[in-house]
């Protein structure tokens, strides 16, 4: 009956640690090599400088995905509320974290992020800019 007891409580146990276990967000459907995300202010940190400017972004694209670290890509299309965004100005954005959700697109195959807007709602429909169409034909 001990063993019994046993058995049942690591089957309950490893089932229930599956359950929580970290995927990472790559792995979902690699066959889409650019995909785009609505995240919230809290689940993106930065975490590299190059010229003054954040290079390098932390994120955590779902509930249960991995935190990944991906690159800024150099031309990526930044907005803030609809409105270009230069930046030199995405650092003081991002730190102030005031707009409570955020759009992004990543290229996979990079590592990189192609397009960062923030203060977007979960409602809005994403409309690609002329730099992600540029970035998805070059693929």
């Amino acid at each position: 009956m001990k063993y019994l007891l046993a058995i049942t409580l690591s089957l309950l146990f490893s089932t229930s640690y599956a359950n929580e276990s970290l995927v990472d967000p790559d792995s979902i459907d690699s066959s889409m090599p650019i995909v785009s995300y609505i995240i919230s202010k809290d689940n993106l940190k930065i975490v590299g400088y190059r010229l003054s400017s954040p290079s390098k972004l932390q994120v955590k694209l779902c509930k249960k995905c991995e935190e990944k670290v991906y690159e800024l890509d150099i031309s990526a299309d930044l907005r803030l509320l609809n409105k270009s965004l230069d930046k030199t100005a995405l650092a003081e954005v991002l730190l102030r974290k005031e707009h409570p959700l955020l759009r992004l697109a990543v290229n996979r195959k990079k590592g990189m992020i192609i397009y960062l807007h923030i203060g977007v709602n979960k409602e809005d429909e994403f409309i690609p800019t002329a730099v992600f169409k540029k970035t998805v034909l070059q693929e």
